[in-house]
């Protein structure tokens, strides 16, 4: 009698860490996706003192650590789970995703998503990362085939219809780059929307549709007001409508967000210049010349007293 309770005891515990486990995983999936990335890998950390070697765990807490640019851990862990289950999708996608974001090895990362997609074949994901492996090795031919083909699979997923765009918008098809971010947002108007408006307003600017673009960008801002490449998108067509100082305030809004590029302390120059306010653009493109914009330099040469070049 009582080995029979020592039995049901065990079998109790079993499940019940069963479960918890499960719902932490979830829990991580969850906080994956939201990305909470120090709460993935605390809720990872938590399973992982139960079972230092599960394969799903391990390849959840690499792909918080890709998004974190913590490397070397996420190449650890992806390389820790597959050791343990040569057939684990996830552990294949993490390590893809590492060789990926962190060491572009593109033709390494391909191979990766391929194993995963080998090992399940309605991993969303992989095909999204094939497809943008592809873009970046500038197959876009190919890319497109995986995007069409993962479209057939998941006819209602926002990220591929965002991946179609901008392998059509690379392949110098604007107007079928547009239709597909549409349709993204039409799916999930939250999904990723500060880089789907930041590209629809790239492609409809391609398309000299210069209100909307400048619409897309200003969502793209709402979406994200840390984006310095919003609104220097959305300053360049400013400038290009010849509404200089609201161009400068663009300018001057991504300048704070990325204090160190050129060309946008170039582009701050240009539009004071336009604007014939000499003494500021000349100010900027002495800073834009010293930051190595040589397009800076000329401008400084040419229109400024001050002509001491660092």
């Amino acid at each position: 009698m009582k080995k029979i309770f020592f039995t049901c005891i065990m079998i109790v515990l079993c499940v019940s860490y069963t479960v918890y486990a499960q719902t932490t995983l979830n829990d991580a999936l969850q906080y994956l996706q939201q990305k909470n990335y120090a709460a993935t890998v605390d809720a990872c950390n938590q399973l992982l003192t139960q079972s230092s070697s599960d394969p799903s765990v391990l390849g959840v807490r690499s792909l918080a650590y890709t998004a974190l640019g913590k490397y070397d851990q996420a190449m650890q862990d992806a390389a820790k789970a597959l050791s343990v289950d040569n057939t684990s999708d996830r552990a294949h996608f993490a390590k893809a995703e590492v060789l990926y974001y962190g060491q572009k090895d593109y033709t390494e990362a391909l191979q990766e998503y391929n194993a995963a997609i080998k090992a399940n074949a309605k991993m969303k994901e992989a095909y999204a990362g094939k497809a943008r492996t592809c873009m970046a090795m500038q197959d876009i031919k190919e890319g497109m085939n995986v995007t069409e083909n993962a479209l057939k699979i998941f006819p209602n997923d926002p990220e591929l219809y965002f991946i179609r765009g901008l392998l059509n918008f690379q392949r110098g098809k604007p107007k079928p780059a547009v239709d597909d971010y549409e349709k993204a947002l039409s799916l999930n108007s939250k999904w990723n929307a500060a880089q789907v408006y930041l590209n629809k307003g790239i492609a409809n600017e391609a398309l000299l549709n210069y209100e909307l673009a400048i619409q897309d960008f200003s969502k793209s801002i709402a979406a994200d007001p840390n984006t310095a490449s919003a609104y220097l998108a959305r300053g360049n067509v400013k400038y290009a409508l010849e509404q200089y100082k609201e161009a400068v305030e663009d300018f001057k809004k991504a300048e704070i967000l990325a204090p160190d590029n050129a060309v946008i302390t170039y582009n701050i120059g240009m539009a004071y210049y336009r604007d014939e306010d000499k003494g500021s653009a000349c100010k900027y493109f002495q800073k834009s010349c010293s930051q190595g914009n040589t397009n800076a330099c000329k401008m400084r040469i040419l229109n400024c007293t001050d002509r001491k070049l660092n």
